[in-house]
């Protein structure tokens, strides 16, 4: 079964082709990833069944809304409004064919390219520009303190004056 989501978020919309179950939340981890922090890390859940489409909420703090009512888990069948904490979504079915593989593969290429942001990396880019401005200090000082040694003048052996 294929279907479709289309969510608002930030005046925008984007629409995202299902044919399988995909998790809806601020991870990145997600499917279907969004920024607004009304939505929890791993907000919800769509998949398909036997007898069709089922909404999950996964204990998001914010709640799930089908139509405007709460809920926790709901079969949706096309045309209705999903609220994901403050995020509206409208879910459609979708008539067709399955799609073949090289499609799958280009609308997920297309997707998550466009959409999944970079916010794990961040951290991990600052520690390694800290520790590579740490290295360089220190490579600087040794390099340093090793010319200096060079450049000094031998300590004059001669024994104090008196001494003689």
């Amino acid at each position: 079964m294929r279907a479709s989501l289309t969510i608002e978020e930030k005046g925008a919309r984007r629409r995202y082709e299902l044919d399988g179950p995909v998790l809806v939340g601020r991870d990145a981890d997600c499917d279907i990833v969004v920024s607004d922090p009304t939505v929890s890390r791993k907000h919800a859940s769509l998949a398909a069944g036997e007898g069709g489409w089922t909404l999950r909420d996964l204990g998001s703090g914010n709640g799930t809304f089908l139509d405007g009512k709460r809920v926790d888990e709901t079969a949706v069948s096309g045309g209705e409004l999903i609220r994901f904490g403050g995020i509206t979504a409208r879910f459609e079915q979708v008539e067709g064919e399955p799609l073949t593989a090289s499609q799958k593969i280009q609308r997920t290429l297309s997707q998550t390219l466009s959409i999944r942001p970079a916010r794990r990396t961040r951290p991990k880019a600052v520690v390694v520009a800290i520790v590579a401005g740490v290295l360089a200090l220190l490579v600087a000082t040794v390099y340093h303190r090793s010319r200096m040694a060079e450049a000094a003048p031998p300590p004059d052996r001669a024994a104090p004056a008196s001494a003689r």
